[in-house]
């Protein structure tokens, strides 16, 4: 129960992410350059930390290999995403909306790395090993 408890956070992330994927012709009426870019690495961010949080939390151990599996996860699943949105009408695959996918993933996992040990704990919740002495 413990171990599904903490993939909850990146499992419902993703399924907002999927559910808005699957929005038909979706206008939001800002002429801003690169706005899809900024949302895609916006919204990736959110899953990157979820992920991040997920996966201190599943497995305490083992923190070297995290980093890794965090980035081909996030890749995987934008990937998934990008291949989703081929089928959905007004909506297209790119390349590049996968590319910025996996970069807020990266991003969210950098922030879990800043921000986890303040907010979870210093000792609780890490992704990465430390070299600092904050474990005294």
């Amino acid at each position: 129960m413990k171990k599904i408890s903490a993939l909850l956070p990146s499992v419902l992330y993703y399924a907002l992410i999927y559910g808005l994927s699957a929005q038909p012709n979706i206008r939001i009426g800002l002429d801003i350059p690169f706005l899809d870019k900024i949302l895609h690495t916006v919204l990736y961010t959110g899953f990157g930390f979820c992920l991040s949080y997920s996966a201190a939390r599943f497995d305490r151990k083992a923190a070297a290999p995290r980093f890794i599996v965090l980035l081909l996860l996030g890749a995987a699943l934008g990937g998934l995403d990008e291949f989703h949105q081929s089928f959905v009408p007004g909506r297209n695959a790119e390349w590049g909306d996968a590319v910025v996918d996996v970069l807020g993933v990266l991003l969210g996992g950098l922030a879990f790395r800043r921000l986890g040990r303040t907010v979870f704990g210093k000792t609780r919740l890490r992704l990465y090993p430390s070299t600092d002495d904050d474990e005294a």
